[in-house]
């Protein structure tokens, strides 16, 4: 049942109710007014029953003080006039029992009839007696003793009392009645008014009850919808607007169910396109970093383009392997790939230890640089000459001491380092790469070609900046591209004086003197170095 229909039925109920009610209240105003026109007509009808007993009451005693004096006042007999007011007055009684027996109950009306019968008897008795005292006495005695007197008396000693009591008992009993019926239609108008409240009320808080439960429900569903716990569904039942609200409800929640879990899946979908996007980009940018400097792929991939770049001062180092030549004429291809791989990747490693990028490797040579502030780990700082001979000698030390099969050759190799200024950029749409050109470029090449096996070849410009630290030989000069001479120095190791003997990694006298010159820490110092220190010294 709808809610709608509860009202109606609610309001209905009420309504008949209010009906009933009012029709006890009409039924009792009929019944009351009834009651009062009973009563009326018995209070009329005790009035006309002592009004006839005063004027028979009269009558008789005018009757009985007439036949007392009827000698000495009445020998002329009554006049006309006389005879005319007494039948009048006679006439006024009889028309008031006439009217005593309209107004007179129905019950009565045998009563009612004998005393107007008895009285017709004593009126033509004393119409008799008033016409005959005074002119026939013996006539007019007798009139009024066998039949005025005892019929007078039965009517004004019996019947009208008889009738007065009557009338009494029966307007006591219109009273009663009028009372009875006015508690009996406030009573039951009562009865029905607290009925109809109680009703009122009941299908009130029943209504409230149910759609403040219902509403209740609606709400607390909606709040934890709210909270994203779709899942939950209304258990309300009905076929009312309640029900059809927590269908809705239940729909809605499925319907967002539904499109969260779809919206789920596809932000997981999205998630992991994102990530295997972000793998992808990761494996790009790692093969970018790997081809270019962290800032040089960067610029590439916001602009597009890389603006050239002129470097003062960098150290620019180029290494070969001696003999690689002959072994790639008698070695296999695979074991030729082999050992440059594996040498490679031991310098790249010592180049990532001492902060500076490496640029490329062009068949057995393998070039990098220093002081360019270009990649992840590069730093333009003064101590990048320092660095590179420290990075050198890692690279001699791990050629030389490197174990290689017995059926592969074994390599020793010429570095060659120059310090001087350098224009970088990235050439080419396709495979590009990131070089740097200028004479200090082929001025530290030519160091690598005039170098001798497992040694460190130095320019005249990278030994000033690195003589405080290294001890090195003159070895001569070389012509320059322009025919000029220029003197360039084998590194034979760290400076004695910069040895304390303690066998302290790095030394206490280098680690001071790095600091002051530089205001840093140095990257790493190979303690084989302590060793070459040693034989130099002695």
């Amino acid at each position: 049942m709808t809610i709608r229909r509860r009202l109606v039925l609610a309001f209905a109920t009420i309504l008949v109710l209010f009906c009933l009610n009012l029709g006890v209240y009409l039924w009792g105003k009929s019944k009351q007014s009834s009651t009062v026109v009973a009563l009326e007509k018995a209070v009329s009808s005790q009035l006309l029953v002592a009004s006839i007993n005063q004027s028979l009451n009269n009558l008789q005693k005018q009757v009985a003080l007439i036949s007392e004096i009827m000698v000495e006042t009445a020998q002329g007999g009554a006049g006309p006039g006389e005879i005319a007011q007494f039948s009048s007055r006679l006439e006024a009684i009889a028309q008031q029992i006439e009217e005593l027996g309209r107004l007179s109950d129905p019950r009565d009306r045998d009563r009612i009839e004998s005393l107007r019968n008895d009285y017709q008897d004593l009126k033509s008795s004393w119409q008799v007696f008033f016409q005959n005292f005074g002119v026939n006495q013996s006539k007019a005695i007798l009139e009024l003793a066998t039949k005025g007197d005892p019929l007078s008396q039965q009517v004004i000693n019996q019947m009208l009392p008889q009738l007065q009591e009557d009338e009494k008992r029966r307007m006591d009993a219109a009273i009663s009645n009028f009372n009875r019926v006015g508690n009996l239609t406030w009573q039951i108008t009562i009865v029905i008014l607290v009925a109809s409240i109680g009703v009122a009320m009941l299908v009130a808080y029943r209504v409230s009850r149910y759609l403040a439960g219902g509403l209740n429900e609606l709400r607390a569903g909606t709040a934890l919808i709210g909270q994203g716990q779709l899942e939950h569904r209304i258990t309300l039942k009905s076929a009312d607007e309640l029900g059809d609200l927590a269908r809705a409800y239940n729909e809605m929640a499925a319907g967002l169910q539904s499109a969260r879990e779809e919206a789920m899946k596809a932000k997981m979908d999205v998630e992991k396109r994102n990530r295997e996007l972000e793998e992808q980009k990761g494996i790009a940018e790692n093969l970018l970093l790997n081809i270019l400097p962290v800032q040089v792929a960067k610029e590439l991939q916001e602009q597009g383009t890389v603006e050239p770049k002129y470097f003062e001062d960098v150290t620019i180092i180029f290494t070969d392997f001696v003999g690689f030549t002959l072994s790639s004429e008698k070695l296999a291809a695979e074991d030729l790939v082999y050992l440059l791989n594996d040498y490679f990747t031991s310098f790249d490693h010592i180049v990532a230890k001492y902060h500076m990028e490496k640029l490329k490797t062009i068949g057995d040579s393998y070039m990098y640089v220093g002081g360019m502030p270009l990649g992840r780990r590069a730093r333009r700082t003064p101590s990048h000459p320092v660095d590179a001979v420290l990075a050198a000698s890692e690279m001699v030390r791990a050629v030389s001491e490197r174990d290689q099969p017995e059926n592969l050759a074994r390599w020793a190799v010429r570095v060659g380092i120059h310090t001087g200024s350098v224009i970088a950029g990235v050439v080419g749409i396709e495979k590009f790469a990131f070089d740097i050109w200028g004479d200090s470029v082929n001025f530290a090449s030519r160091m690598e070609s005039s170098g001798a096996p497992n040694r460190i070849n130095l320019s005249q410009q990278t030994y000033m900046r690195v003589k405080d630290f290294f001890d090195c030989e003159h070895r001569g000069k070389v012509l320059t591209k322009d025919k000029k001479e220029t003197d360039m120095y084998f590194v034979n190791g760290v400076l004695p004086s910069l040895l304390d003997g303690s066998g302290h990694v790095p030394p206490e006298p280098f680690l001071r003197r790095y600091r002051i010159y530089f205001r840093k820490e140095p990257p790493d110092f190979p303690a084989f170095l302590l060793g070459s220190a040693q034989r130099v010294a002695g």
